[in-house]
């Protein structure tokens, strides 16, 4: 007695079935026959034992995972509390700057003080020197004899 078969028609992407031909298949339903026998031989050697060891691994892979991120979790809480205040860092750069500009003009007020002193030394020097060039013995006429 010939054995019952039932006709199907599927619709297959075009780049599956170059696939398929080229994997050496000659005829379509030869190609569905042994995908169909695959599928239903990996479903029977999955017993229920099997799937709930793997699932069982799979429980205890999350759960570990699970754990590992709740300890990130604490420590970035942690360090997140540990962390300054930004309104106080704000302020803090505000000063700083602040104080920049202030050590700036105290470094331009002193290189004026600077110049200032050279300058007055300068003249002084000039003096000391005028005084050296003139007679040291020699009395100056006295301011009112004109000639």
């Amino acid at each position: 007695m010939p054995e019952e078969k039932r006709k199907i028609s599927v619709w297959v992407p075009a780049a599956l079935y170059d696939s398929v031909l080229q994997a050496g298949y000659t005829s379509p339903t030869q190609a569905v026959i042994q995908g169909f026998e695959a599928l239903v031989q990996t479903q029977n050697e999955e017993s229920p034992e099997a799937v709930r060891g793997q699932m069982q691994a799979i429980r205890g892979q999350m759960q570990a995972e699970i754990d590992i991120l709740k300890n990130e979790i604490g420590r970035l809480n942690t360090s997140l509390l540990e962390a300054p205040d930004p309104k106080e860092v704000i302020e803090l750069r505000a000063r700083h700057e602040e104080s920049e500009k202030h050590i700036e003009t105290l470094k331009k007020e002193l290189e004026n003080s600077q110049e200032t002193h050279w300058n007055y030394m300068m003249q002084v020097q000039t003096l000391i020197n005028q005084k050296a060039i003139e007679a040291p013995g020699e009395k100056k006429k006295p301011w009112y004899k004109f000639w």
